[in-house]
């Protein structure tokens, strides 16, 4: 009897234990997420007279402090537009640009997201003011042209090691239920 009692338990406790690894599961994707952009100045579709710094403010801090976040400015010239190189405060990139000639300009981006993984974007924008430079051939600071489609692949799928970690960790944890149903039953037999 009790055996049986004991046996009971120890399934009450395998299904806490399971019911808990779902939830902690079920939030490790959400916690898992990239940074965002939050607002960006130009805004997507804005137009302009003048401008002299693209500001890009986003959900989270950023990591890559050391040159690896890009921003660029590409005129309708397909010329670039960027008087110096991004810098990171926090959760803000900013970067100096002088335009040149009034048409439609593009702001590609690339972030290193506080969780490592690199999240990248475009914002169009029109420039209607005089022209303040001829731009250049090459960003001062990014080798990379087309920045926004420049994705690392764990960046578009695959599990965080954090998702990985708690999979591994729940799969123990039903093991070792297993297991203690296994001995529970077994020392049941043999009374």
């Amino acid at each position: 009897m009790a055996s049986r009692t004991l046996l009971r338990r120890a399934l009450a406790g395998a299904v806490v234990v399971a019911a808990a690894m779902t939830a902690a599961l079920g939030g490790a994707t959400a916690a898992s997420a990239h940074d965002s952009l939050v607002s960006s100045s130009p805004a997507e579709g804005d137009s302009v007279s003048s401008l002299s710094e693209v500001r890009l403010d986003f959900s989270a801090n950023l990591l890559g402090a050391d040159g690896g976040n890009i921003v660029i400015v590409v005129g309708p010239d397909g010329r670039h537009y960027e008087s110096g190189c991004a810098e990171l405060a926090g959760p803000t990139l900013t970067l100096p640009v002088a335009l040149g000639a009034p048409g439609d300009y593009s702001v590609e981006w690339r972030a290193v997201s506080s969780d490592g993984h690199p999240v990248s974007g475009v914002i169009p924008f029109t420039s209607t003011g005089e022209s303040v430079s001829a731009g250049a051939e090459t960003s001062p600071c990014a080798s990379a042209a087309g920045v926004a489609e420049e994705t690392a692949p764990e960046a578009t799928g695959g599990m965080s090691g954090v998702t990985l970690g708690l999979l591994l960790g729940g799969g123990v944890v039903v093991l070792v239920g297993v297991l203690i149903v296994v001995i529970l039953r077994t020392r049941t037999r043999e009374d």
